[in-house]
């Protein structure tokens, strides 16, 4: 599993633990995740990768940490 991107959909997750900025935390360390979202990972996806902000429903989240 390529953990830069979402086992949901695919696309960059912007995790930065898995790009190797483990100085910065992850967007989604701020972030609630819509509970839906995780329901939708099978047993194997469980936390080997970060959603993507899109998929796990905290996008305002994503976007505050970017801008700082």
């Amino acid at each position: 599993m390529d953990t830069q991107r979402c086992p949901l959909c695919g696309k960059a997750n912007r995790c930065s633990i898995a790009a190797g900025r483990s100085d910065e935390p992850c967007w989604c360390f701020g972030a609630q995740i819509d509970p839906a979202a995780l329901e939708r990972l099978t047993p194997e996806q469980r936390d080997m990768a970060c959603l993507c902000p899109a998929c796990a429903g905290a996008v305002d989240a994503a976007q505050r940490t970017e801008r700082d």
